[in-house]
């Protein structure tokens, strides 16, 4: 078992798992940027998906580990220097105004995967809201 995060938005936390083998690099610098509070959004070209920006601290990370362009449900990627960290309660693939592009994949969800992926499919109609994302063991 990986190290794990906690993903909380409206009261509701679930447990994600860093994919530290798929993306060593990127894990390390997600995990000591932590603990987050920041706006979710709804992506506008990626599918049913949600972002946030995860801050300056992953700023260092310019290279993609094991690009991907799909996301699926729960899964957590995120685009080179931290512009941007997406999560899919739906059908998503990463896109930008100018078509397809690539992310690292960072975590999956481990608990509470439906009834948290419930709360940012009602983004879509709702809008912003805010996560909070730490360390599972408290850091």
């Amino acid at each position: 078992m990986g190290r794990r995060i906690i993903f909380e938005v409206e009261g509701v936390e679930a447990a994600a798992e860093l994919q530290e083998e798929l993306s060593p690099k990127t894990t390390e610098a997600f995990w000591n940027a932590l603990p987050l509070d920041t706006t979710l959004m709804h992506a506008k070209w990626s599918g049913e998906v949600c972002f946030f920006r995860p801050g300056p601290g992953l700023a260092g990370i310019t290279e993609l580990e094991n690009p991907v362009t799909s996301i699926y449900p729960g899964t957590l990627v995120m685009r080179p220097r931290g512009t941007e960290a997406l999560m899919a309660y739906g059908t998503g693939e990463y896109r930008w105004g100018i078509g397809v592009d690539y992310t690292t994949r960072l975590a999956k969800l481990v608990d509470n995967e439906e009834t948290f992926l419930a709360v940012l499919r009602r983004m879509h109609e709702e809008g912003e809201k805010r996560i909070r994302v730490r360390r599972a063991d408290g850091g």
